[in-house]
This record gives structure tokens, sequence and C-alpha cells, in this order.
């Protein structure tokens, strides 16, 4: 008898750790903010603010007004950077000689010869504001990882937005003689969300793009982009493999990009998002390739 109280009273001293330890997990788990936790905040205090004679449709234009400005200012630093890339180059290679010589430490890529790179080498980033709003962003890149993120929340309420952009890639220089045409090729994943709840509005614009650093020329081509404003809800999450057709001129320097731009911004009492980053507190939505081939 007293050999079965010890063995039933060690089954229940078991049995209590193992509750303990799965009430411990469950909470720590709820502590951990899931995908898309602040926007669905957003939307639901900006619904239950929601008057009946609000015109939101009217107040999403206006939101939409600010976001685009934002837009424009983001757009203008990317090209920005650019120039200052192709200055970059322009002063490194304009004592060079004739002759097939790479000065800078960029990788070769023989012309008519197929090359992937599996790693990055460059990376960008930025942030711009207007107005006055809640919002949450940021935006960095990940050499490591080839990861792009960029977030844009802002709401509820308030007149004004917010965006975030990211770029990263690869450096690589043209060896041999003459030009060709490539197709460049970014194969990847995307995850992340773009919204807008009563009178918000917001963005999404995922670009491979090519630099040519030595002329100064610009190729992109879009692999996903979505807006909504007043309302709206799309996530996202799948891969991707896109290209541009580029003439490839030899003794040229490039950079092949994935490029992340979001915006969002609101007027009133709604709020908008472009989520495809960490920075409004939860994490999961990103955007990376795997590799990029330069294919002849």
């Amino acid at each position: 008898m007293t050999k079965s109280r010890i063995k039933f009273g060690a089954l229940l001293a078991v049995m209590l750790i193992m509750s303990m330890a799965f009430v411990s997990a469950a909470s720590a788990q709820e502590q951990v903010p899931s995908i898309n936790t602040k926007e669905i905040e957003i939307k639901e205090k900006a619904m239950q603010n929601l008057a009946s004679d609000v015109d939101y449709a009217k107040n999403s234009e206006k939101a939409t007004k600010i976001r685009k400005v934002i837009e424009k200012q983001m757009k203008a630093d990317i090209e920005h950077v650019f120039q200052d890339k192709v200055k970059d180059v322009k002063t490194k290679t304009e004592d060079l000689q004739t002759g097939d010589v790479q000065i800078l430490a960029y990788d070769s890529v023989y012309l008519g010869t197929d090359k992937t790179f599996s790693n990055a080498d460059y990376g960008t980033y930025g942030e711009s504001t207007w107005g006055l709003a809640p919002w949450f962003y940021g935006s960095d890149y990940y050499l490591s990882s080839k990861k792009a993120e960029a977030s844009s929340v802002v709401g509820p309420g308030g007149y004004g937005g917010a965006g975030a952009w990211s770029m990263v890639g690869k450096q690589f220089y043209i060896s041999g003689t003459g030009s060709q045409t490539a197709n460049i090729r970014m194969a990847g994943h995307m995850n992340g969300l773009t919204s807008a709840a009563v009178g918000g509005s917001s963005s999404t614009e995922i670009n491979l793009v090519l630099w040519d650093l030595t002329t100064g020329t610009e190729y992109r081509t879009p692999i996903y982009s979505k807006s909504h404003a007043a309302l709206g809800w799309t996530p996202v999450d799948r891969d991707f493999n896109n290209g541009v057709a580029v003439n490839l001129e030899s003794q040229h320097y490039y950079i092949a990009l994935l490029e992340v731009i979001t915006d969002a911004a609101t007027y009133g009492i709604g709020g908008g998002g472009s989520d495809f980053g960490r920075f409004d507190g939860d994490s999961g939505e990103e955007v990376w390739y795997s590799d990029i081939t330069v294919d002849f």
C-alpha cells in the first residue's frame, strides 16, 4: 500500500510540473506579438471611433495625397543615393587607362558567360515622415540573409504619414569586350501586409532594380505592387522569380538590387499600413532573395 501511494504521489508531482511548464510556455507565447498585431489594433480602434457622418472616402483621398508626398520624397532620396554611387565610380575610374582592368572590389562577370550570385555585398535604406500622427516605421538591410525590410504603419487617427524603404543586392563588373543582352533574374520570397482602415491610405512597391554605375542608367521591373485607400487588407506570403533584360557592356560596373518601398498615411480617425519589416513591434514580415543570375 505504501509503495502505491508513493508512486501515485510521484505521478501527481510530475503532472503538476508538466502543467506548470505548459502554462508558463503558453504565457510566454501570448506575450510575443503575432504578425499584423499593430494593424489589427489600429483597425479595431478606428472602427470603434467611426461616426455615422464621417466621410471616410473623402478622408482617404486626403490621406492618399499626404502619402504621395512622402513617396515622392523617398524616391528622390533613392535617386540621390544612386547618383552618389555613380559619382563614386566615376571618381575612382577617371584615371583608368585603356584595357580590361577591374579597379573596384566588384565580382567579375565575363561577357557572354552566365553567372549566379548567392550573396549580397551592398545595401542602403531610409525613412520619411510628414504631418503628425501615431506612426511606427523603420527600415534596414541584412547582407548575410540578403534581406530588405521596411515598415510604415500609421494611426489610428491624425493628419500625416510615414514611409520607409530598403535595398539590398550584388555589385559586379563586366569583363571582356563589346556588349550583349542578358536577363538579370532574381529569386526570393516576400511576406507582408498592405492595409487601410476608415480613411487611411497605403502603398507597397517591391522591385528588381539594376544600376549601371558607369553610365548612370537605371533599369527596373516590378516584383509586387499593392495599394489601398479607405478600407483594405491584403496579405502576401509567396515566392517570386523575376527578371529584366538589359544590354550589358564590358568594363561597366553594375548593382542588381532588391528594392522595398512602403508608405502609409491617415487623415482623421483611420489608419494605414505597408508592413514588410519588424519595425511596428511584430516580426515575420520580410523580403529576401536567394540568388541573382546574369543569364546571357
